[in-house]
């Protein structure tokens, strides 16, 4: 098949099925069910655009991987691949994951496939080619850290101005290629105009922040949408590259998200194989300043499939929850989990309220802890994954108690919550990735991970290479300092010391030793020896060290894990 005839989509039939289930360890009947009746069959075997409409527990990240494993078998084109967009990382993480367990999975980590998050698919294929080819380096993306180093340049008087209107920092995101932000109210009744000097003010903090290399998460989008009104002819360019394209966690896609995807692959002629996934009934937005799709709401009526079988929870739960969906099944939730009995003897657990006033809110996951110890044997805790869910992680600007994680768990570490995180210091560096080497015993993420610290370290000092924005850190950071075999060793050292040895950093050995290497390192890497407070900060250790408010003297938890003896996890 010539890579350039019009893309023809591998046929999926039962053979493949039972094949993809050998692999993924399941049942022969895993997506055929007792009665040959499972939904997943018929969304397994389509090869025509669909979203599909499926409830918790339905196997729905089960049934992706097992479909890309299966096309991954059949693929025959060289240039053409699928992509795959998910709307977290950890919906990324557990694809990937699942996929590299077989090496027919492993073939579409590599090109010409494609498996990222939807800002890492913007930032790769349009944002960032182009920001480069006007000339902007690319030093950070990250809202908190670009908003506050704008917030911080503007002159008193803007923000005193932006501060009495009832303005923050979450202002100054660019809203169009032109550097504006938007209407701006100013007062009772009144709005900015973008030709006062205070507009333009504005404007020009965000034009010199881009220049320097700082941008948002969702900034890239504006960008992408940019290179898509300047160059039409990279649409098309994407869409041969990827014929086939899958939307993971689709209900919870932006209108931001969801418009720059529907242009990239389904507007106009030429539209994609676009299959979406996701639950429009457990659709939770990360802020309240995130707009709900209406470019191309999810599901699609005309090309909705259902999946209303759920294999987490029996039918009374079922019946509790169905009439409370927003999208409802037409014969209604199903439960079909599973029916084996609890320790306490019946195939459930009680339901429990927890009642607490401001003095016990620290006293709830413990309370929660003892119900888990109550409800399940030895052997259940030892097997099962429990977690603590928490919506809101970072402390905000509000009298509202209790409002996020650390009003319940003050030893809590909002910057090690992300499955990808950034943290604000190279030591968090380090403490995230032997986290994240903890829970999924590889060492793996522990070494991208204090490379990743070493790059950031190396942008700031000379943000113009360009040398953070990569796919492996640890390859990188071997690839630059090719020619510095002094350095290298010493940077061998360190991931021997960290990764393998699992030394833990203390305050001596990171200000006697080891800041002094990191610093070394990323000179030589920016070809440069400077300093300022933003590295001096970057570098420190007097934030990664902290007591909590009891009486304890144990210091902080550096993993979010461990409370009284039980791990709790609390994700994003």
């Amino acid at each position: 098949m010539s890579d350039r005839s019009p893309f023809g989509p591998p046929q999926i039939t039962d053979e493949d099925i039972l094949w993809a289930s050998n692999l993924l360890k399941l049942p022969a009947v895993a997506f055929h069910g007792e009665d040959g009746a499972d939904p997943r069959q018929e969304v397994l075997k389509s090869m025509e655009s669909i979203d599909v409409q499926a409830c918790p527990g339905s196997g729905k990240t089960t049934l992706l991987v097992a479909k890309l494993a299966i096309l991954a078998k059949k693929w025959q084109c060289r240039t053409r691949g699928m992509c795959v967009v998910s709307h977290t990382n950890a919906a990324r993480i557990q694809i990937e994951t699942r996929l590299r367990t077989a090496s027919v999975g492993r073939r579409l980590l590599a090109y010409p496939h494609y498996i990222g998050t939807i800002h890492a698919f913007v930032n790769d294929f349009l944002a960032v080619p182009w920001l480069r080819s006007q000339g902007y380096p690319i030093k950070m993306i990250d809202t908190e850290a670009c908003l506050e180093r704008r917030w911080n340049a503007l002159p008193f008087p803007i923000r005193r101005g932006l501060e009495n209107s009832g303005h923050d920092r979450f202002v100054l995101s660019i809203r169009s290629s032109d550097f504006s932000v938007g209407t701006l109210r100013w007062g009772k009744g009144r709005v900015l105009g973008i030709d006062t000097p205070t507009y333009r003010g504005i404007k020009d903090v965000c034009r010199r922040s881009t220049a320097e290399g700082y941008f948002c998460y969702d900034e890239m989008f504006v960008w992408a949408h940019d290179m898509i009104e300047k160059v039409p002819s990279v649409v098309h360019v994407i869409r041969d590259r990827f014929p086939l394209l899958f939307i993971d966690e689709a209900q919870d896609n932006s209108e931001a998200q969801s418009a720059i995807l529907h242009r990239v692959f389904q507007s106009g002629s030429g539209q994609v194989i676009r299959q979406r996934l996701g639950d429009s009934n457990q659709a939770i937005f990360d802020s309240i300043r995130t707009t709900e799709a209406t470019t191309d709401r999810f599901p699609d009526n005309a090309i909705k499939r259902d999946l209303p079988n759920s294999h987490r929870f029996g039918q009374n739960i079922a019946d509790l929850a169905n009439p409370f969906g927003l999208i409802s099944y037409p014969c209604g939730l199903r439960g079909h989990g599973p029916e084996k009995p609890l320790a306490s003897g019946p195939p459930e657990g009680r339901h429990t309220l927890f009642l607490f006033n401001d003095d016990s809110a620290i006293k709830v996951l413990e309370a929660y802890g003892g119900l888990l110890l109550e409800t399940f044997s030895d052997q259940e805790l030892g097997e099962g994954r429990f977690t603590a869910v928490g919506q809101i992680h970072r402390v905000e600007n509000t009298d509202k108690f209790p409002h996020h994680v650390g009003h319940y768990w003050p030893e809590y570490d909002p910057e090690l919550t992300r499955p990808d995180p950034r943290p604000r210091t190279y030591v968090q560096y380090v403490f995230a990735g032997t986290a994240r080497a903890e829970s999924t015993e590889e060492t793996h993420a522990l070494v991208e991970k204090t490379a990743e610290g070493i790059l950031r370290l190396a942008g700031m000092m000379d943000g113009k290479k360009n040398v953070s924005h990569c796919r492996y850190y640890h390859r990188r950071v071997l690839e630059l300092l090719d020619k510095c075999a002094d350095l290298r060793g010493r940077y061998q050292d360190l991931m021997a010391s960290v990764a393998v040895m699992r030394e833990a950093l203390s305050n001596e050995t990171w200000c006697g030793h080891w800041r002094g290497v990191v610093r070394e390192i990323a000179e030589a890497i920016a070809g440069s020896a400077q300093t300022s407070q933003e590295i001096d900060e970057f570098l420190s250790w007097r934030d990664e060290l902290k007591f909590s408010a009891s009486p304890s003297t144990t210091p902080k938890s550096r993993d979010n894990c461990g409370f009284r003896g039980m791990a709790i996890s609390v994700p994003n």
